[in-house]
């Protein structure tokens, strides 16, 4: 008796820790959050953040205090140490995979000026992070069916097209059209996706 009741306890607690970030934001209820998922909305709305159906998040989603929404679309997934940083939007569309120990942000996440940058950071370790400031952000695109490979960063104000490819370690400072492979620092158009390379 004590043996089952010992699992179920074990069976809630996994069950917990699976759940444990999907209360912090507006998931559907087919999405999975791993063990390994972050959400942190530094006390906005829920709604700021919305996953859809089927997506997988093993990631961290974290909104700074002046600001941001993240979106991911239906059947994304977000893997291990990669990090999504709001303060503006994020918008991910359907059927995007962005791999391992990527980082994806619309702005600067630190003002430029040092005394400002300071000030920040006193903030932030004493009453969080600040409700007013201005970190150059710029809205983040990522189109449906694209592929972010692991240890890519992507700055503010890009838009990643439809189906791209961005090769592993990249960089992406500036749009990238649909139906390329991408790469490099910063990531420039290697070659397009050829016809024989996708089944429609």
């Amino acid at each position: 008796m004590a043996q089952l009741g010992s699992g179920k306890a074990s069976r809630l607690r996994t069950a917990a820790l699976y759940d444990a970030p999907a209360h912090l934001c507006c998931a559907d209820k087919t999405a999975v959050f791993h063990p390994t998922a972050r959400v942190y909305t530094q006390g906005l709305e829920k709604e700021r953040i919305n996953v859809g159906a089927y997506t997988h998040i093993r990631g961290e989603l974290t909104l700074f205090g002046h600001g941001g929404r993240i979106t991911l679309g239906e059947y994304c997934y977000v893997g291990e140490q990669t990090r999504i940083w709001s303060a503006k939007e994020i918008s991910i569309g359907n059927r995007v995979l962005i791999s391992h120990m990527c980082t994806i942000m619309d702005n600067l996440t630190h003002p430029i000026d040092p005394a400002e940058r300071h000030q920040q950071f006193r903030d932030m370790i004493t009453t969080g992070h600040p409700r007013e400031l201005d970190l150059d952000e710029q809205p983040v695109f990522i189109e449906d069916d694209a592929l972010i490979s692991c240890h890519c960063v992507v700055l503010r104000g890009v838009r990643i097209g439809r189906g791209a490819v961005i090769g592993a370690g990249s960089v992406v400072t500036r749009d990238i059209p649909p139906m390329v492979i991408a790469a490099g620092n910063p990531a420039r158009v290697i070659r397009d996706i050829k016809p024989a390379e996708t089944a429609s």
